[in-house]
């Protein structure tokens, strides 16, 4: 019996995005994607660490890990529905970084917005831990208004 892969399935069919993992799972149609791009984090090598990233309101977001499987082919499918050639360009990062793919006259631009925070626990006050707050950029944010 094989395992699941971990960084789970992406598929494109119909019009409709299925994305699916052990612990995850998700369903949109294109027509409600306002937004795409590309992130990275420091969780790797040993976690997923580099994600497409979709859009569909103020407060709505998926994403899957480029490691999925049929990545290639739904990006080249998605590409061709959409009009577009997705440039990407943040697969060598080690650190938190965003950028948006699509819509095309929004590309290149930060897809999500990072701000450092102190840990507001007494052992991370201490020892200077820091935690992440993500949030999307102002660019995101004007163009899903």
């Amino acid at each position: 019996m094989s395992l699941p892969h971990a960084s789970g399935r992406i598929e494109f069919e119909n019009d409709v995005i299925r994305y699916t993992a052990v612990h995850s799972q998700w369903t949109i149609h294109v027509d409600s994607i306002r937004i795409i791009g590309e992130a990275t984090n420091q969780n790797g090598p040993f976690a997923d660490d580099y994600f497409i990233c979709f859009a569909t309101g103020p407060e709505l977001w998926y994403e899957f890990p480029f490691d999925a499987i049929g990545c290639d082919t739904f990006l080249a499918d998605l590409g061709a529905r959409l009009g577009a050639t997705f440039q990407l360009k943040l697969m060598p990062s080690t650190d938190f970084a965003s950028r948006l793919l699509w819509p095309l006259e929004l590309a290149g631009q930060p897809m999500i917005q990072y701000q450092p925070m102190l840990r507001k626990t007494v052992f991370g006050r201490l020892f200077g831990s820091l935690q992440i707050k993500q949030g999307y950029s102002e660019q995101v944010l004007a163009a899903l208004r």
